[in-house]
């Protein structure tokens, strides 16, 4: 906003000295009035963003017209309390976040902007803006955006983090290095450190980078950290250490860190996206929080619907979200009646005969969760998921010709997953099949090369099979990764037997 013009001011002046007011009076106004300039001139230029808010925008109105009602609702309430309290950046603040995490990004785009305007002190509303202008890669403008919050708050390790990982994005590394570096100043540990390695190894320089990421990899066991580890031991070539750390990458996400000031967004969070974050809490045990989610979503979707072509989908897991919550809660009583007024509802949703079965397991009724396990099955033969629990159950009733059977089907949907391995081998061990065994437990620790019970059994078998130099070598990994000092003494009084006969 550019001052007032002072030539104008002056014209005034003259204008009045040539009136009918009495020449004594006008240098007392000449001098009351460029007083008057000075202050105008000072207060302009101290405070001309907050001027500004005087000319923000009607707030943006978005998502009131959703088919989710719970979405719609809440939308319509925050947007009317940001259309009652038209200056409040904090009001408008909230709106945008309603809008960013129930996915109306350019919404809150906008609406962090007004917010930014009308309260230019809050850290949250630029930093808010440059995650969202981030995900659609324009790198610079987010890059920008988020200085302005840094210069509110220089302090909050995450924007660093984020600072980072732009400009590593964008090439520009040196900047990149100090962002990381900052943000290890700041306390945000391995994830810092492991920023710098990526700086490193976009640099080629991969043997400072090695040096960063083996320490780290024993102390961070991150998938996104071990295949960066492989890939910069492949450049070096180390091939062969560079397998295995690729082993423990694999299908490895971006890293992500702890970010407490975006986290505050998730209050916002509605409708569907509210149960995939209720379920992210009840995963995590923040099992009050879940619930309060789940249940208030089941004003909108009430049990009932669960029977309902339309709408049983969200319905239906409620419930059954529900039956797992309270489960974790410590209350296997009214999980149980949850999950079964659930199938009474609609007998046939696959999640509700594999939270039962789960729930009578517990119990040790296994003929019980047998029933639902079969009849899992019988929906969908192609879950895999089914048939490793059937498996399990089949497993425990100690009849493991079914198990066996059972885990191999499970492969056939689901190849080389690891538990199924591990899982299979152990019934032909029960079987006494040996050399079977053998291959399942070496496929299960290539999987997963620090897997320690995974060479713990490894050894009793190639013990079996009369191996046992091999099964001594496996003896030995099962050690370095850390196995129960228990099942050591069991495999290795079994292996002395097997050497002296």
């Amino acid at each position: 906003m550019s001052s007032p013009n002072f030539q104008e001011v002056t014209v005034t002046l003259n204008e009045m000295k040539d009136s009918k007011v009495s020449q004594g009076k006008i240098p007392r106004l000449r001098l009351r009035m460029t007083g008057l300039v000075i202050l105008l001139m000072m207060v302009t230029l101290g405070a001309c963003s907050r001027l500004e808010s005087l000319f923000v925008d009607e707030p943006v109105a978005a998502g009131i017209d959703s088919p989710d009602k719970d979405v719609a609702e809440y939308l319509q309430a925050m947007l009317q309390s940001a259309q009652a309290m038209t200056k409040s950046g904090l009001v408008r603040g909230r709106l945008g976040m309603a809008y960013d995490v129930n996915g109306l990004r350019d919404a809150a785009i906008v609406t962090y902007e007004q917010a930014e305007i009308l309260d230019p002190d809050d850290f949250r509303w630029p930093y808010f803006r440059a995650l969202l202008i981030a995900e659609t890669g324009e790198l610079e403008q987010a890059i920008k955006t988020l200085e302005r919050a840094l210069a509110i708050d220089p302090d909050y390790a995450p924007a660093w983090l984020w600072r980072g990982a732009w400009l590593l994005e964008d090439g520009l590394l040196d900047k990149a290095m100090i962002a990381f570096q900052q943000a290890f100043n700041l306390e945000a540990g391995s994830v810092a450190t492991f920023g710098q390695a990526q700086v490193l190894v976009a640099q080629g320089q991969h043997q400072q980078a090695a040096e960063i990421l083996e320490p780290l990899v024993r102390t961070t066991n991150h998938p996104y950290i071990y295949r960066t580890l492989g890939e910069t031991l492949r450049a070096l070539g180390r091939t062969e250490e560079a397998r295995i750390a690729m082993a423990h990458g694999k299908d490895a996400l971006p890293l992500r860190w702890t970010d407490d000031r975006r986290d505050q967004r998730n209050n916002h969070i509605r409708g569907s996206a509210s149960y995939n974050h209720a379920k992210q809490l009840s995963a995590s045990g923040r099992i009050n929080e879940a619930l309060t989610i789940l249940e208030r979503l089941q004003v909108h979707h009430p049990e009932e619907e669960c029977g309902s072509e339309q709408e049983f989908f969200l319905a239906c897991n409620l419930v059954n979200s529900l039956s797992i919550a309270y489960d974790r809660e410590g209350l296997p009583g009214l999980a149980l009646e949850t999950v079964q007024r659930g199938l009474a509802i609609n007998p046939e949703f696959i999640p509700f005969h594999l939270t039962i079965a789960n729930l009578y397991r517990q119990q040790r009724d296994l003929e019980s969760a047998l029933d639902h396990l079969d009849r899992a099955v019988e929906l969908n033969p192609a879950r895999g998921y089914a048939h490793e629990q059937r498996g399990r159950i089949l497993f425990g009733m100690q009849r493991f010709e079914e198990a066996r059977a059972a885990f191999e089907t499970a492969l056939r949907y689901e190849p080389e997953k690891r538990t199924n391995l591990f899982y299979l081998g152990l019934a032909e061990v029960e079987l006494g099949h040996w050399t079977q065994a053998v291959e399942h437990f070496e496929r299960v620790v290539k999987l997963e090369p620090d897997f320690a019970l995974g060479y713990v059994f490894l050894a009793r078998s190639l013990g079996e099979v009369g191996r046992i130099d091999d099964a001594r070598q496996a003896q030995n990994e099962a050690r370095r990764h850390g196995a129960n000092p228990a099942e050591l003494r069991v495999t290795e009084l079994k292996l002395r037997e097997l050497e002296a006969k």
